[in-house]
Order: C-alpha cells, then sequence, then structure tokens
C-alpha cells in the first residue's frame, strides 16, 4: 500500500459551533423561537378571563426551550374533555357559595367535549401547540430561518 499525502483535519467541537450560532437551548435562536411560539400559541388557548393566558407568560421564560402552563384548569383545557368527579360523574355542584367538589377526589376525564367561548378567541380549542402549528408551523418556520440568516449575515 503507498501512502501519496498526509490530511490534517482540524475541527472544532459541534457544541462550541452550536454555541456561537446560538441553536443550544438556552441561546439566541431559541429564545426567538419561544417568544414567538409563546405569543402566537396565545389565539389558541381559551380566554374567558385571561388568567391562565397571563400565568404562561410569567412561567415560560424566553429562555428555556418549552411553553409552561401549570394552573389547575390547564389539563382539562389542553385536552378538551369535562372532568368529573369518578363517583358522581358530574363537574361539580351549585353551592349558596358557587360550584364545589367533593374535596380531596381527583377528577377524571369524561367522554364529554368541552365547549370553548370562542369570544376573544375564535380559534380557541383543545391542543393549542398542534393547532397552532397546523396553522402557522410553515411561518414559524421560516420566521425562525429568516432569524438564523440575519444572525449568520446571509
Amino acid at each position: 500500500m503507498n501512502v501519496v499525502g498526509h490530511i490534517k483535519v482540524d475541527m472544532v467541537p459541534v457544541s462550541t459551533v452550536m454555541k456561537r450560532l446560538g441553536v443550544t437551548a438556552q441561546g439566541d435562536v431559541q429564545r426567538f423561537h419561544t417568544a414567538n411560539a409563546l405569543r402566537r400559541i396565545q389565539r389558541y388557548m381559551p380566554d374567558r378571563s385571561g388568567a391562565m393566558i397571563k400565568l404562561m407568560i410569567v412561567q415560560s421564560p424566553t429562555d428555556e426551550p418549552f411553553i409552561h402552563v401549570d394552573a389547575p384548569q390547564a389539563r382539562m383545557l389542553y385536552y378538551g374533555k369535562v372532568m368529573v368527579d369518578p363517583v358522581t360523574h358530574a363537574a361539580g355542584f351549585l353551592t349558596s357559595n358557587g360550584w364545589r367538589s367533593r374535596k380531596g377526589v381527583p377528577k377524571v376525564a369524561s367522554g364529554r367535549d368541552i365547549q370553548y367561548d370562542q369570544t376573544k378567541n375564535p380559534q380557541a380549542g383543545p391542543f393549542w401547540d398542534r393547532r397552532l402549528m397546523a396553522a402557522e408551523g410553515d411561518a414559524m418556520r421560516q420566521e425562525l430561518q429568516d432569524y438564523v440568516d440575519r444572525r449568520a449575515g446571509g
């Protein structure tokens, strides 16, 4: 076997390149994408009082690669199923102080769909992230690509 020449490859680690480009979990590109998704997803969420959306904004800093909604009703509203008492099969009962549930009894999903109030958000419904991506995913991908291209100078 004859050796014709030598080649030396000097590469920087992929993690270094990713950090320089801002595509790490806390990088500029991720922050841009999270802020864009956070702004857009609101129109797919129920918004009777605005409290859950305000809570989501506070709980979802753009330097994290996820959107977080930690509210008692968030899971039920996300999945779009009425939650009921497993024994009474009712969502609650009316008292002189308003609607109540039995204390200490975790509710279970029923087969009934939630009827969303779409007065403020006509596109509100279950699975906000999926609805967002189906309706605006292509535009979001293009905006993200444009942001990356601007950062790279090209």
